[in-house]
């Protein structure tokens, strides 16, 4: 069967656009199964059905690539699951609506969350180069947390007298401790029961569920 020459060919910008989408997707798989030091450009190019000279020449090197995974992780988390969640709420429930939702998207996102976190353990000591960009993330986390506790201070609903930055590092500390746990060993407890006895004892702290 011959091609329809009325059929309109993909432009330059949408090829670009699907050759980077399937090289992130090829590197998330990898990065996911064998980590990110052993994960090669050459192997991202190859899984992907592209040469090597265009991985460097969409992302020039691998600290790049993990900043564009990092970019990938924090872009579908915000857009895809946090903001739809979180419309039409505010305060404590919006902080616990974050946590949930971050523990939501790791599960329903696995291979995403994943290679985020390999990445993240990555960074700490045995890639430094892409340590800045989790140190940045981290940061960013952290200070949407304390957006939204600030938001339940002035509802009330949280104690003025709460230290609002250090409440945050708690919360970030809580919802990256779960999740390690669930990706060592996922079937090693319910994901579902720590997510209800999260809401149940923030509720119970702050007065909601008394």
């Amino acid at each position: 069967m011959e091609p329809d020459p009325k059929a309109r060919r993909p432009t330059q910008a949408e090829r670009s656009a699907e050759s980077e989408r399937r090289l992130l997707e090829a590197a998330t798989q990898l990065v996911a199964e064998q980590g990110f030091s052993r994960t090669t450009l050459a192997q991202i190019g190859e899984k992907a059905g592209y040469s090597r000279g265009l991985v460097n020449e969409r992302f020039g090197s691998k600290s790049r690539l993990a900043a564009a995974l990092a970019s990938e992780f924090q872009s579908h988390f915000t857009l895809d699951q946090l903001q739809p969640a979180l419309a039409g709420h505010s305060g404590l429930e919006a902080l616990i609506l974050t946590i949930e939702s971050y523990l939501d998207f790791i599960v329903d996102g696995e291979l995403l969350g994943r290679a985020y976190y390999e990445l993240l353990g990555e960074s700490i000591a045995l890639v430094p180069e892409i340590h800045p960009t989790f140190v940045q993330a981290d940061k960013t986390l952290r200070e949407g947390i304390a957006r939204t506790v600030r938001s339940a201070v002035r509802a009330g609903e949280i104690p003025a007298e709460v230290a609002v930055e250090p409440f945050a590092v708690m919360i970030v500390g809580l919802v990256r401790g779960v999740v390690l746990q669930w990706l060592l060993a996922p079937s090693g407890f319910e994901l579902g029961a720590v997510r209800r006895e999260i809401r149940a004892t923030l509720e119970r702290a702050f007065g909601k569920g008394k």
